[in-house]
């Protein structure tokens, strides 16, 4: 079973939710998480860092090349950007924090909508939609990968 890892950035104001997909990697893998307050005090190391709109997810580069034969990966080759865009550590959702905010959002649509299914299931269709295509407007990452080929 996969799991997730809710961790506070460097500076404490904010939290992240992290997903460890195809069971390989733990929170042993994860050394820090910077949100955009906290990120511009570091520098950025491309090979334990991934960017994303703002936020910086340190990995342990020791861990990630024991488990790189784990993932398909040669060891010397290894980066956080691959373990990341590959999925074996990334975010709950298209964001650090999109988990809590995905619930938010749905809680909000049942209330508004109250007890029609119909207009229940209907909004929530077009809540996914325009979310997804805001994420990706906004320039989260995930959302980017999730595009379809030829469309930007």
């Amino acid at each position: 079973m996969c799991q997730s890892y809710r961790k506070p950035c460097a500076c404490g104001q904010k939290t992240s939710e992290i997903f460890f997909g195809k069971m390989v990697l733990d929170e042993a893998a994860v050394r820090e998480v910077y949100c955009p307050q906290c990120s511009g005090t570091v520098e950025v190391d491309k090979a334990s860092m991934v960017q994303d709109n703002g936020w910086l997810l340190e990995l342990d580069t020791d861990v990630l090349r024991v488990f790189a034969p784990r993932m398909n990966m040669n060891p010397d080759e290894v980066t956080a950007d691959k373990v990341f865009d590959e999925e074996y550590v990334t975010w709950v959702g298209f964001s650090p924090e999109d988990n809590v905010l995905r619930n938010q959002e749905r809680e909000d649509i049942a209330r508004r909508v109250g007890a029609d299914k119909k207009a229940h299931f209907e909004a929530l269709k077009t809540w996914a939609i325009d979310r997804e295509k805001r994420f990706v407007e906004e320039g989260w990452r995930k959302a980017r990968s999730k595009q379809p080929a030829g469309t930007a």
